[in-house]
């Protein structure tokens, strides 16, 4: 299973460098809510094309989505994919324990977190469906 797990290390790589590579974070909305300012103070996304409550959300969203808190979110997915991997390579080489609920889980649980890349031309599809 390890496959699945190096396929979700790869997309958080490439989803931390585009936030390293954005303007500073937190991100905040500015008091129109119609502008995200980064926290150096440079604008980073204007709602200009929405209008009213739906601008306001839009800004607001944007700005929860800051790069740190994208940063925190992928390390915390890392984190549950280390130790999903862990739990299967562990299980591999122990025959003496029916480990499957735990299998299962740990399966299922990389299975789902690669279900947003479904896309991707790397991921196997089916095989690799929840």
């Amino acid at each position: 299973m390890s496959d699945i797990a190096d396929f979700l290390r790869a997309r958080y790589a490439e989803q931390r460098a585009l936030a390293l590579a954005a303007s500073p974070g937190p991100w905040q909305a500015n008091d129109e809510h119609d502008e995200v300012i980064a926290v150096d103070g440079i604008t980073v996304a204007e709602g200009f094309a929405l209008s009213g409550r739906q601008l306001r959300a839009t800004v607001d969203h944007i700005a929860a989505h800051n790069p740190t808190a994208v940063i925190a979110d992928l390390d915390a997915k890392l984190a549950i994919v280390d130790l999903m991997d862990r739990t299967l390579v562990a299980a591999e080489g122990d025959t003496e324990v029916d480990h499957y609920a735990g299998l299962s889980a740990a399966e299922e649980t990389l299975c789902r977190l690669a279900q947003p890349f479904v896309e991707h031309p790397d991921h196997k599809g089916e095989e690799w469906a929840p």
